[in-house]
């Protein structure tokens, strides 16, 4: 595989993980432009870290 398509691929995996963080940590009661942004930084290492924190939905008896 050359460089380009490793890049390419690079790129399109760090988008979806901003795109996953940020659906993720709104489905738990947290902010989608925080993790969003919290993804874009530190890249698909914020998506097990959504999961470190509690949900929110469950402590306040909303939807789970």
């Amino acid at each position: 595989m050359s460089a380009n398509a490793t890049f390419v691929l690079l790129m399109i995996g760090t988008v979806l993980s901003i795109y996953l963080a940020g659906r993720l940590a709104e489905r738990r009661g947290r902010s989608f432009t925080v993790w969003a942004w919290t993804a874009a930084f530190i890249g698909p290492l914020a998506l097990p870290l959504v999961f470190l924190f509690p949900n929110l939905h469950r402590r306040n008896g909303g939807p789970a």
